[in-house]
């Protein structure tokens, strides 16, 4: 027996080398095509029959395409892995497969048997608890490469769980952080083609199944507090893609933004941007490509933005439905029930016919004024978001510079330049198509009580009007611009939109571009319905 040659440790390759002692080994080796025979004997013969036997099975199972040959390559592979531990500078003169050692590839026999290994593991849904384990004894670039393609192909929530906490236990410190936004942006980025995986829950109404993919791909950052800044940043990332993607409707059955609705209100933490921000806090810039605190505020900023977007759009075809749903007419029914009363009778019929008909236009106004003024108040927010919507604040030259980052700016610029002038208009929308309907209760109330309409309509605006008077003139003068109820008050918030859109601190005059023209025709038009509606005569005789 050579002296160099690797010995047995009283395990299962002692035994068989015992049971070889007595045999003829040539004879083994010319007539034997059992590989495990022949790894053996070659344990016998010595240290370059080894190396010799190790690079040819090594050289068959990397090539293998066949997982039949599964078993042998599990032999080799810990074969190779024990020989690395017990005899490195043995492992280390193994030779690569000809056909790998001359593509550039720097890795040992050792790691590329564990590649091969592995990647027959991911293949085996029933196997996927070793393959942490297994990667873990690989360098550190390609635990990043073969981790973060394995687990890109992990979808139940308990399958997650187990091989993120897997990664946790045998990678260095910090590492999982690293596969993680490997992972969940390859997921998000890339169009990798939608097919059901097990485990895999099915997709929300409304949503495909591709896209509930990308937005369960979040979850990956969502289990431990540490990475929720990335899961922020993700979240934000998924986002811009789908609004720019989808745009935005003016219907109120429009569904485009119903993926981002899903996402925002549906599948991440309700916390996710406060809790971002507080663990960046914690960091203080001592943890390893951590995100600054500067940066998590303005993605807070940014995921603000786009919720109040979402919610302005959800509370203007709320509106949208509203409007179209309420008529502003409805019949006295003393006018058309007629009778015989005598003069006094008629009068009391007439009074409580008045009180009725007012009361009726009062619930309808009150429904009307409810649906308008959630919707102006939520689309106002967004024209007028403080230090202007979408707009980064004290964001470092060094995070600015790189190339995520840049494409971040390009895309919120992106949005902006989309939706801001869309929002103005939509704004403008709910403020006017309000006005004219209470116009329509005013047209309504003088048709059917013609001179006496004045005081009845004055005194539905009077129970609508939240300023504060004592004079009756003021009232009378006033109440037709600060009711609810008064088509004057939303044709004068309608027209003060020119000064929200001059504010340079809104930082909307620049995207409006072309459409300002439009806008100004808008505005010049409610200017002209506000003189009409604010003016007693004008409103009352039709």
């Amino acid at each position: 027996n050579n002296e160099t040659a690797p010995e047995g440790c009283d395990g299962d390759l002692g035994a068989a080398l015992e049971q070889l002692d007595s045999s003829p080994l040539d004879e083994i080796r010319e007539g034997s095509g059992d590989p495990f025979r022949n790894g053996m004997s070659s344990f016998l013969v010595g240290q370059n029959a080894v190396k010799e036997y190790i690079e040819e099975c090594a050289a068959l199972s990397i090539a293998a395409q066949n997982e039949d040959e599964a078993c042998f390559l599990r032999f080799i592979a810990h074969l190779v892995i024990y020989i690395d531990s017990v005899q490195p500078d043995f492992s280390s003169q193994l030779s690569l497969p000809q056909d790998v050692g001359s593509d550039g590839n720097d890795d040992s026999l050792c790691e590329l048997l564990l590649l091969k290994y592995i990647s027959y593991l991911s293949t085996r849904r029933d196997l996927w608890s070793h393959v942490a384990l297994y990667c873990s004894l690989l360098s550190v670039d390609n635990i990043l490469e073969t981790y973060s393609s394995f687990l890109i192909n992990v979808h139940s929530d308990q399958e997650r769980k187990m091989t993120l906490q897997q990664a946790r236990d045998f990678f260095p410190e910090g590492l999982d952080c690293c596969i993680l936004r490997n992972v969940v942006r390859e997921m998000i980025i890339n169009g990798i083609p939608w097919q059901h995986a097990p485990g895999e829950e099915g997709a929300p109404a409304g949503v495909n199944s591709a896209d509930a993919r990308k937005m369960r791909s979040i979850h990956w950052l969502c289990y431990y507090p540490e990475h929720w800044p990335d899961a922020l940043v993700c979240s934000n990332l998924l986002l811009r893609i789908f609004l720019l993607t989808e745009g935005v409707g003016t219907e109120p059955s429009d569904s485009n933004l119903l993926a981002c609705k899903i996402l925002c209100d549906k599948m991440l933490p309700d916390d996710l941007a406060d809790v971002a921000v507080m663990q960046c806090e914690q960091n203080d810039g001592n943890v390893p490509m951590s995100i600054s605190l500067p940066m998590a505020q303005n993605l807070r900023k940014e995921y603000i933005s786009i919720e109040m977007l979402l919610n302005a759009h959800t509370m203007y075809a709320q509106f949208l439905d509203v409007i179209a749903n309420t008529s502003p007419s409805h019949s006295s029914k003393s006018k058309m029930a007629g009778g015989t009363q005598n003069e006094f009778e008629k009068g009391i019929a007439d009074k409580m016919e008045r009180n009725a008909f007012r009361q009726k236009k009062s619930g309808l106004c009150k429904i009307i004024a409810k649906a308008a003024t959630r919707a102006s108040d939520a689309l106002m927010e967004v024209i007028s978001f403080s230090g202007g919507w979408l707009i980064d604040e004290n964001i470092s030259l060094s995070e600015e510079d790189t190339e995520e980052a840049q494409s971040r700016s390009h895309e919120m610029n992106a949005i902006r330049s989309t939706f801001l002038p869309k929002v103005v208009f939509m704004l403008h929308e709910v403020l006017d198509k309000t006005a004219s309907w209470l116009e329509q209760i005013v047209y309504d109330t003088l048709i059917q009580f013609g001179s006496g309409s004045e005081d009845m309509l004055l005194s539905l605006f009077s129970t609508f009007d939240e300023s504060d008077r004592s004079n009756d003139d003021d009232v009378t003068m006033d109440v037709l611009t600060t009711s609810l109820a008064a088509p004057g008050f939303w044709h004068s918030k309608a027209l003060s939109l020119a000064s929200v859109i001059g504010n340079d601190a809104n930082m909307i005059n620049q995207v409006l571009g072309s459409d300002m023209e439009r806008f100004q025709t808008s505005i010049a038009e409610s200017h002209v319905k506000l003189g009409r509606c604010s003016n007693r005569d004008s409103l009352f005789d039709r």
